[in-house]
């Protein structure tokens, strides 16, 4: 219900009468993505897809990525609208995820994770600098924090492993900074969570694959969207 109240407000949000009205912000960012604890299952098939033997480890050793993304926001441009934002977004990440221990009899597999986001989300934000909690009278002229929330699609690959279509959801917030007229400095963290990666069965599968998944976290959505990350993002903004 939530995702779908969501992709509904920025439905209108980015209707070509809001947009007219509102300040557009076209933004380039990069970073790096932490991840959180996973599992892995490694499966062995034989000739006919049948599971032969199962290995199971949370002792898992990951290492920091990149990510890197484009992202549209439009700012309402008219009375207490000035502080909320419907934001779209589009983001690539990759991480490494290996046993840190060897686990006989599967193989010394490293793992490679890559993930393609499509999210939506809603923003608020808070003047900072000049004038704190208020607008100067100048556009473009305020130092702001913000905070968001977010849902939407993410594409999920794994090496010697499959692929899946899932929801994903973010909790974001930052600060954003003016550098010249138009253009403006974000450093932003975020909290995302995504699907876990399962084998399909009936492939034609042979031989070793590895399925991921995340640890429990309160945060979760469900028991198979639980895999997450912590993305440090420095973005650079044009507004129009």
């Amino acid at each position: 219900m939530c995702a779908r109240l969501i992709l509904l407000l920025l439905a209108l949000g980015f209707s070509p009468v809001a947009l007219a009205s509102a300040e557009i912000i076209v933004g380039l960012n990069g970073g790096i993505v932490i991840p959180g604890d996973q599992d892995l299952a490694f499966k062995e098939y034989a000739t006919d897809s049948g599971l032969a033997r199962r290995v199971d480890t949370d002792n898992v050793r990951e290492s920091v990525g990149p990510l890197v993304g484009v992202s549209v926001t439009g700012w309402g441009d008219w009375s207490f609208l000035r502080y909320f934002a419907l934001q779209l977004e589009t983001m690539y990440w990759y991480v490494e995820v290996e046993p840190a221990t060897p686990i006989p009899p599967a193989p010394r597999f490293t793992i490679g994770e890559q993930r393609v986001g499509f999210l939506g989300s809603v923003l608020g934000r808070l003047p900072l600098h000049p004038l704190f909690g208020r607008f100067s009278p100048e556009k473009g002229r305020d130092t702001f924090a913000y905070l968001g929330v977010g849902a939407g699609a993410a594409y999920s690959t794994v090496t010697h492993g499959s692929h899946d279509w899932g929801w994903g959801y973010q909790l974001l917030g930052g600060i954003s900074v003016p550098i010249v007229s138009r253009l403006r400095l974000r450093l932003e963290g975020r909290y995302i969570l995504t699907g876990d990666v399962d084998t399909a069965t009936g492939d034609r599968l042979v031989g070793w694959k590895v399925d991921t998944s995340g640890t429990p976290t309160r945060l979760r959505k469900n028991e198979t969207v639980d895999t997450r990350f912590m993305p440090i993002i420095i973005g650079l903004d044009w507004r129009f």
